[in-house]
């Protein structure tokens, strides 16, 4: 089997790449390296995905050498944007930069070209590495619409004929504006029930004061009679999307950047994100051109966008993240094994 060295700047990278790691460790052995010193914990339990984990060599001519020979690579994929100047320079194997984002500039043109292979998660990232004089670039769009194989979670929580708002990934800032929504939201549609699930589960007793005025509970109180749901398990948000009927993603109302406004798109329901989406943004921008997601500034687009979505005046369409997931993983492996 030939050795095959991936390497991630931390955790996000690697979930990023985790199904492509999945297939190929079938074939080949599999060297993992990664820069952030938090990640090495997380990382150790993910054993299944790789056979040798490693911090990254110190970025030095001799060092990157160095370990390139006592591990024997065929090839190095680095994950998104990882540009180690000497590990790119002085490692003889090929090399392949895997959800690759073109920003522009010098830097980004001069070591773009180092690589065999560049596969971008968009035709204007293909177009604009071209423009470089890559040497073979190839888009199959971003690997963050990859799901591996979610498992659901038994919710034991019952809908009993109300609509669902969930929102997921909320941090402070946030609630104010949901809750101020929701209360007009509940005003128009008596029957309308929120799920509200922090970004920190340590936060969830905080989230639960700031919606006093409703009916409120924790997940973990069992508690049968609620009009605000606090989620406070881990675990179990990908699931609960699936019982939404209109869905919020946070940390885009503040500026966080946004977190994962796929979970709810996989299940086939309309998505709401503010603005702040420097970490979702092509994610934001597929789902919008397809009429599956729309952008909330505050607590009365949310009004507006929740009400046209329950009265049909705002239509919308599923998509099916699942069959996109599917051909993109598809069109990963292909242009990799092309290259091994």
């Amino acid at each position: 089997m030939k050795t095959l060295w991936f390497h991630v700047a931390s955790v996000g990278e690697f979930n990023t790449v985790k199904p492509i790691l999945k297939e190929l460790i079938k074939e080949h052995t599999i060297v993992l390296t990664y820069f952030s010193p938090r990640a090495k914990n997380y990382l150790s339990q993910q054993a299944q995905y790789y056979h040798t984990l490693e911090r990254l060599p110190l970025d030095t001519p001799f060092t990157v050498r160095h370990f390139e020979k006592r591990i024997s690579a065929q090839m190095l994929f680095i994950v998104e944007r990882e540009f180690w100047p000497f590990l790119i320079h002085f490692t003889k194997a090929k090399k392949a930069l895997l959800n690759a984002y073109a920003k522009g500039g010098i830097y980004e043109r001069f070591m773009s070209k180092k690589f065999n292979l560049i596969v971008t998660k968009t035709e204007r990232d293909k177009e604009r590495f071209e423009s470089y004089g890559c040497k073979q670039v190839v888009s199959c769009g971003n690997l963050k619409f990859i799901f591996e194989n979610p498992q659901e979670k038994h919710l034991d929580i019952q809908k009993n004929g109300s609509k669902f708002f969930v929102a997921g990934s909320t941090h402070r800032g946030e609630e104010e504006i949901l809750l101020e929504a929701f209360g007009e939201l509940k005003k128009i549609f008596p029957d309308l029930k929120l799920l509200i699930a922090p970004r920190h589960v340590s936060r969830a007793k905080e989230v639960v004061k700031k919606f006093k005025g409703f009916k409120c509970a924790l997940k973990t109180s069992k508690e049968e009679e609620w009009d605000v749901l606090v989620i406070d398990t881990l675990g179990e948000l990908f699931g609960i999307y699936s019982l939404a009927d209109v869905a919020f993603v946070g940390g885009t109302l503040v500026n966080i950047g946004g977190h994962n406004l796929l979970e709810p798109a996989y299940h086939r329901k309309p998505v709401l994100f503010g603005p702040f989406l420097e970490k979702v943004k092509d994610i934001a921008d597929y789902l919008m051109e397809r009429n599956a997601g729309f952008l909330v500034r505050n607590s009365k687009d949310i009004v507006r966008v929740v009400e046209d979505v329950f009265t049909g005046k705002k239509l919308w369409n599923a998509v099916d993240i699942k069959a996109n997931a599917e051909r993109i993983k598809s069109c990963y492996l292909k242009s990799i094994r092309s290259m091994i």
